[in-house]
């Protein structure tokens, strides 16, 4: 069988006396090529099978057939079609086709143009009607003079009958067959009426009416019916406007017409292939009346010239309209609408979407799993999800622009997930993907995430009223010797926003006389680091400083002095101050020997101090509230004694307090391989025995020198490894999550640490930032700040919930649903102002190109519009409201690459809401999935795309979002202005 694969449109040119068939495959600027037919050509089919194109010419009496297969579309010998043939239908039985002349007859022949069958019909025929989709068992012939209907049957090839003549209420000249070729439908003016009427006609009762006439406009000229046969459309061309009714198809019956205004003179309509949107044109108004089937919402657009008919194109998203002034064929864009649905995964609930830069792949986080979909945006297909753990259950999600990492929220777990490629340096929709979470704050509950042009992530944290600010790749850094100007870096502690260093330079003498220092070290905005002041050994009364305590208020610092057996306290009067020395802590009768390591409690009022008795590891507990210092307990920790040897053990203290932990490297053990040991104790149960928490090999510590504890359930041990043969390893820094007992492991991992290097001690910052000084090296490493905390709110009283990034970087905007603010964060120097908004606001977005924003107000139904301050040139005010009865409930908002379109959604609605940015004014609005929680435009303007996330629907809904308009036509053509028709691809 011949084929085709181009999708065309066909239409009989009267100027030229040819058919002009219309090259679709680029549906924007159609080809037009013309075939000469007979004279006066003034209908035109088209075969089922789209490789036939019938074409009835008026003034020579004959049928043309055309091949469409060919690419010159050949013309068959012509074929004799009675007299004055005005009209013809195709896809029938048997791919016979029926000719009606004004004679008042009908004629059927095959597929080819042969077997003519003659019947006689009414007084004369003006128009004919089947069913659509091929396989028409009758045609409805109308007869204008005598406002009849005859139905002929064509269920037998090549023997056509009269199945029934049916008068109906009026002059008539427009009829449809509805799917399944049992109903028709004739609107007729009405008798002694000004409305005209529809009537309803069961032709497999002989053209039986069905109930009585339905009332529609004044002059009925045109109708459709939808392609489900659930929607009836009229032009009413003497009352300026169209009818649109709900059909039974099961009965036929039509239900109570919506009436709605199309502009004078409605001459023809069409459904779109789908059935969703219905194209009405208007005579001598010139306009298109673009009407959605379901709420009937309509918006019209001039075009040029006297338009007088119209069909849609086969992909749906273009209309195309006959000129009768000029016999232009002017293209139409259709209004937005849903293209496609991609799934997300059996149960899932997408909540949000990130697009990749390219547009070619999308991430949407899954809320009722633990994975991220990731999805084919141009084979609109899902891909394989990407587990982010168990324990993770994704909120917002976020791909950087460079392509260098992605991330997730998880608001329950309080985490931040950082996707990296497993391989290269850039995501792929399909390529291996590595999963690191990142501990935020305890309670922090991240919703929104955006990214920062320079490669941060930003979180809005819901439950502990600030903004994460993260260093997803988690960079280290080295502070070099001549910086941290130390001889022997033996201890450390860092200030809570890890700007502020203390390293402590043991620095022995050789008679062990009273020595060593302790150097402060300053992180600049660019983060350098520099050296700001020298604590000396007369200064600070130090001997041998070894680890470092730092108060809450950072005003006092408590130094462990290996060589005398005490612990100097030093103060300063403000932070900046220089620092000089208060007190010294002792123990008496039995002084402390070799104190090593250090912990302070949150309230700075109890100091832990690491103690060698006899060989054997001890804790000394001090009440430090009072001056002087006054011992309170020893808490044991079980280390086979040996007075001969030094036993030296680091602690860390739970940030809440409640747990002390120590770490010794068990250098008095004998034997090769891994060796360490780390204690803990639950200092709220009392007792004074530190027991087992993890040993080596399976913790991957070897002979740890210190801990930190990063939050209440991750402790970092710092192993020194072994240098000396014949078993030597290196250093490394070893993670461990701890079970819910937090005195047993829940897991570990280990992450290297330079291998030439004797790393001695750590200390960590509540941004996450990791120090670990360097022994032998004389060098401090830094692992790159992960977390920096900006506090945006009152906890308790805010509630941050969305972020938007500025695209240069210069502002993160976060929602306060509590506060009912837009807390505007400024990156640089993390300065917090607050706007006052609406009740309850939910989504914020950011266009391109400058500071404009918009925000949600879910609970005052508006949306707030955020623009630049002149009188406060760089800074963000409220410079309007947008206010609609569409804007209820608005949960989120994105902006389109271009900057033209807000789009919106809102609560518990499957409704993608369209406004235009300049005037706020809802132009659109695209039914688009169950229930729609966030929304992400194609980066690619040209594209007109967006993806909405479906949260009842389990999937990502793809809605083109271009907007109706009427393009450039093509170059002049005689076109009958009442057809224009499209074929079916073949194949």
């Amino acid at each position: 069988m011949s084929t085709r694969n181009e999708p065309l449109l066909v239409a009989p040119d009267w100027g030229t006396d040819a058919l002009a068939v219309v090259d679709l495959t680029a549906p924007e600027g159609p080809e037009v090529r013309f075939t000469t037919v007979g004279s006066n050509p003034r209908a035109v089919a088209v075969s089922t099978d789209g490789t036939r194109a019938y074409v009835v010419n008026h003034d020579d009496e004959t049928l043309s057939v055309v091949d469409l297969t060919a690419p010159e579309h050949p013309v068959l010998p012509p074929v004799p079609a009675g007299n004055g043939p005005c009209a013809v239908v195709a896809g029938l039985v048997d791919d016979q086709i029926c000719v009606a002349s004004a004679d008042g007859k009908v004629e059927v022949f095959d597929k080819e143009g042969r077997g003519g069958q003659p019947l006689t019909v009414g007084t004369g025929p003006c128009a004919l009607a089947a069913a659509p989709g091929g396989g028409a068992r009758r045609v409805c012939a109308i007869s204008e003079t005598d406002a009849t209907v005859t139905v002929v049957d064509v269920s037998q090839a090549g023997a056509p009958s009269l199945s029934a003549s049916v008068s109906v209420p009026g002059v008539t000249r427009a009829v449809a067959v509805a799917p399944g070729g049992r109903f028709a439908y004739a609107a007729s003016r009405g008798e002694g009426a000004a409305d005209g009427r529809v009537t309803v006609l069961d032709l497999d009762a002989d053209g039986a009416a069905v109930g009585d006439p339905v009332p529609v406009g004044a002059e009925p000229r045109a109708l459709a019916i939808g392609p489900a046969g659930d929607r009836l459309c009229v032009a009413n061309y003497g009352s300026a406007s169209v009818s649109v009714a709900p059909v039974a198809p099961d009965s036929g019956r039509v239900g109570t017409p919506d009436t709605i205004p199309a502009g004078a003179h409605p001459i023809a309509v069409a459904f779109d292939p789908a059935g969703e949107v219905i194209h009405v044109v208007s005579q001598t108004s010139g306009l298109l009346t673009a009407v959605r089937a379901d709420t009937l919402d309509h918006t019209a657009v001039p075009l040029e010239g006297v338009p007088a008919g119209v069909v849609f194109g086969p992909d749906g998203h273009h209309s195309y309209v006959t000129d009768q002034a000029t016999g232009r064929l002017t293209v139409v864009r259709a209004a937005p609408h849903k293209s496609a649905c991609i799934p997300a995964g059996e149960g899932s609930k997408p909540v949000h979407v990130a697009v990749s830069p390219d547009g070619t792949w999308a991430y949407a986080a899954d809320s009722a799993s633990d994975k991220v979909a990731v999805l084919d945006l141009d084979g609109l297909a899902p891909l394989a999800p990407v587990p982010l753990g168990a324990t993770h259950q994704p909120w917002g999600v976020a791909v950087a622009p460079d392509l260098g990492f992605a991330c997730a929220t998880s608001p329950d777990s309080s985490h931040l997930l950082v996707l990296t490629p497993a391989h290269g340096d850039k995501l792929t929709g399909n390529g291996e993907v590595t999963v690191t979470p990142v501990q935020l704050a305890p309670g922090a509950c991240p919703h929104g995430v955006a990214v920062t042009p320079d490669g941060y992530a930003v979180t809005a944290d819901s439950g502990t009223a600030t903004v994460s600010l993260v260093d997803p790749k988690g960079g280290t850094d080295r502070i070099d010797a001549d910086v941290v100007g130390c001889q022997q870096p033996t201890g450390a502690a860092v200030s809570r926003d890890g700007r502020t260093l203390y390293v402590a330079d043991f620095a022995a003498t050789p008679d062990g006389e009273r020595g060593g220092q302790i150097a402060v070290l300053q992180r600049a905005e660019q983060g350098e680091w520099q050296q700001q002041e020298v604590i000396r050994a007369t200064t600070g009364l130090l001997s041998g400083p070894h680890e470092l305590a730092l108060s809450p208020d950072e005003l006092r610092l408590y130094v462990a002095n290996y060589q005398n057996g005490t612990v100097s306290v030093l103060n300063r009067d403000a932070v900046g101050a220089e620092w000089g020395h208060e007190t010294t802590v002792t123990k008496s009768p039995t002084p402390m020997k070799w104190p090593n390591g250090l912990a302070l409690s949150p309230d700075g009022t109890t100091l832990y101090v690491s103690n060698n008795t006899n060989g054997r590891g001890t804790v000394e507990v001090f009440d430090i509230s009072t001056a002087p210092a006054v011992h309170q307990r020893t808490i044991e920790i079980v280390i086979t004694p040996d007075p001969q040897r030094a036993v030296n053990v680091g602690l860390a203290l739970s940030p809440d307090g409640h747990y002390l932990y120590a770490v010794d490297a068990e250098h008095w053990k004998p034997g090769t391989g891994p060796l360490g040991t780390v204690y803990g104790i639950q200092l709220t149960a009392g007792g004074d025995q530190m027991e087992t928490v993890a040993t080596a090999p399976h913790a991957h510590t070897d002979r740890p020198g210190a801990l930190a504890c990063r939050d209440d359930r991750t402790l970092y041990v710092v192993n020194q490894g072994r240098k000396e043969s014949p078993d030597p390893r290196e250093a490394c820094l070893a993670v461990i999550t701890l079970d819910a007992s937090r005195l047993g492991v829940g897991s570990t991992e280990s992450r290297p640490l330079d291998k030439n290097d004797l790393p001695y001690a750590a200390a960590i910052s509540d941004d996450g930032t990791l120090c670990v000084a360097n022994y032998s090296s004389r060098t401090v490493t830094v692992f790159g700040s992960k977390v920096t905390l900006v506090p945006v709110g009152e906890p308790g009283a805010s509630q941050p919930w969305d972020v938007a990034v500025t695209d240069d970087g210069a502002y993160a905007y976060v929602t306060d649903r509590t506060a009912d603010s837009l807390r505007c964060v400024r990156l640089p120097d993390h300065h917090v102002t607050s706007l006052v908004v609406g009740r309850d606001p939910m989504g914020v977005a950011c266009a391109p190109g400058g500071l404009r924003a918009y925000v949600a107000n879910h609970g005052s139904d508006s949306i707030s519009v955020i623009g630049p301050d002149d009188a406060s040139p760089g800074t963000p005010k409220v410079i309007d409201t947008w206010r609609h009865p569409r804007i209820t409930k608005p949960e989120s908002v994105s902006v389109s690459a271009d900057g033209a379109w807000l789009f919106v959604t809102t609560e518990n609605s499957g409704e993608l809401l369209m406004l235009d940015t300049r005037t706020g004014t809802p132009r659109f609005t695209v039914p688009a999935g169950g229930r729609l929680t966030g929304s992400a435009p194609g980066p690619q303007s040209a594209k007109d795309l967006v993806y909405l996330a479906d949260e009842a629907g389990a999937a990502v809904s793809v809605v083109d979002t271009t907007t109706l308009a009427p393009l450039d036509t093509t170059t002049p053509l005689g076109l009958d202005v009442r057809q224009a028709v499209g074929v079916p691809t073949t194949n």
